[in-house]
């Protein structure tokens, strides 16, 4: 079973550059959680992993601190999300869409994927 949380859109102070730091910007985070096989699936909450957990999760990272590298923010959620031992892998991929580079682009985005092993 795979959980999958699209595009929460969210404005931080993440980045290298100063511009980055002090105006911030909007990223957009999505999830792909895949759920242990040995939990029985019924119509009950207790049974499966809560995705509004999960974005609050999500939440709570990228807002504890100001990092450089997305790349490291993205690792820093797979950690927290992997703490639930329901959870056998997760992806998480970060996207910049308005990052400071002069070329015409829609997105940078960083993926990373975490799995038990």
């Amino acid at each position: 079973m795979k959980i999958k949380i699209n595009k929460i859109k969210i404005f931080g102070y993440h980045g290298l550059y100063e511009i980055e730091k002090k105006k911030g910007q909007k990223f957009v985070i999505s999830a792909e959680i895949e759920l242990m096989n040995k939990y029985n699936y019924m119509d009950d909450i207790e049974n499966t992993v809560d995705y509004i957990e999960i974005i609050h999760k999500i939440k709570n990272v990228f807002n504890a601190n100001r990092y450089s590298l997305i790349e490291t923010l993205s690792i820093d959620i797979s950690n927290k999300i992997m703490e639930d031992q329901a959870i056998k892998s997760v992806i998480i991929s970060i996207k910049k869409i308005s990052p400071p580079i002069e070329v015409d682009l829609e997105s940078v985005e960083v993926e990373h994927r975490n799995e038990r092993e």
